[in-house]
């Protein structure tokens, strides 16, 4: 795609440097197609053993006051999304399969009156799905939006997520923070380097390194080291 056809898509979207940036460029985004608000979720890499509540997101950024741990799991067409590459429409009804929190945020908000949205999926196979989604519209607005922009839509969310990966703060902003020993461990392990080789160069013993990987795991909801290494490369929290 020509760089002035990426530019009539994306608009000032690349002039954003800062999250807040980001976050008021979605809700003129959201606003624009006839929506409430909008939501970015980055989800990172999971394993097919690992279902709700387990899912840790990577990154999180939404144009009201609603808390990242309320989406979590429960986000609509979160399932959907990992598996999609297209862009779908959903519609709440009145609130039915959201949890006590979620609907009461829902109901202060008073999106049941415009309760359907749209979310974008955007599949990063190195960093883990992410999506854009537009929140607090009619049904007919999002069926239409779908039916008119799905092309557009894509491209956009895929320009959002590229940004926000280098913006927005990784995991240890919605979770537990790694230490530095233990991100150390992890980035060895992404360069290959074995326990015994991470102990030596660490300068610590054999067992320590085992313990620092295990509780980098745990905090990353990760089901092995190599998955853990998977997750903090794709939080951007190191680097090989």
């Amino acid at each position: 795609m020509a760089a002035g056809s990426l530019a009539a898509l994306v608009g000032d979207l690349s002039a954003c440097d800062t999250a807040e940036m980001l976050r008021e460029w979605l809700l003129r985004f959201a606003h624009g197609h006839g929506f409430l608000g909008g939501r970015y979720l980055h989800l990172g890499h999971f394993h097919s053993g690992q279902r709700a509540p387990h899912w840790k997101l990577l990154r999180f950024l939404s144009t009201h006051d609603d808390r990242a741990d309320l989406w979590v799991t429960e986000e609509i067409g979160a399932g959907t999304m990992l598996f999609t590459f297209l862009p779908f429409a959903w519609s709440n009804g009145d609130g039915e399969g959201l949890t006590p929190a979620q609907r009461e945020w829902y109901a202060v908000t008073t999106l049941t009156e415009l309760p359907a949205g749209v979310t974008v999926p955007v599949q990063d196979h190195a960093a883990g799905p992410a999506c854009l989604i537009l929140f607090g519209g009619s049904e007919q607005d999002a069926l239409d939006l779908i039916e008119l922009e799905t092309p557009s839509l894509a491209v956009t969310a895929l320009a959002f997520h590229l940004l926000a990966k280098l913006i927005v703060p990784g995991s240890n902003a919605l979770g537990p923070a790694l230490s530095d020993r233990e991100i150390a461990c992890l980035r060895l392990a992404a360069l290959g380097d074995t326990l015994a080789d991470t102990a030596a160069q660490l300068g610590v013993s054999v067992r320590t390194v085992e313990l620092h990987v295990g509780r980098a795991s745990k905090k990353l909801n990760a089901a092995n080291k190599v998955h853990a290494v998977a997750i903090a490369i794709g939080a951007g929290l190191i680097q090989v």
